[in-house]
């Protein structure tokens, strides 16, 4: 099995239940997630656990710079 199979079967049930939220497709949810954290591997995934590396003026919350 792949790396990109081993984190859509990991994250799928997650990104159906978004799906049903907000309407963005899991299929797309997934292939972001896949690419902008190298399948869950990229160091702001495992330490922060942010698959997107979403980006944001003004948040006065907690962060992490990359």
């Amino acid at each position: 099995m792949s790396k990109n199979q081993e984190y859509a079967l990991q994250y799928a049930d997650y990104a159906m239940a978004q799906m049903r939220r907000y309407g963005i497709p899991a299929s797309v949810t997934l292939a972001q997630g896949i690419l902008e954290s190298s399948n869950g591997q990229s160091r702001l995934a495992r330490n922060e656990n942010n698959h997107f590396g979403i980006k944001c003026h003004g948040w006065s919350g907690r962060s992490v710079y990359a």
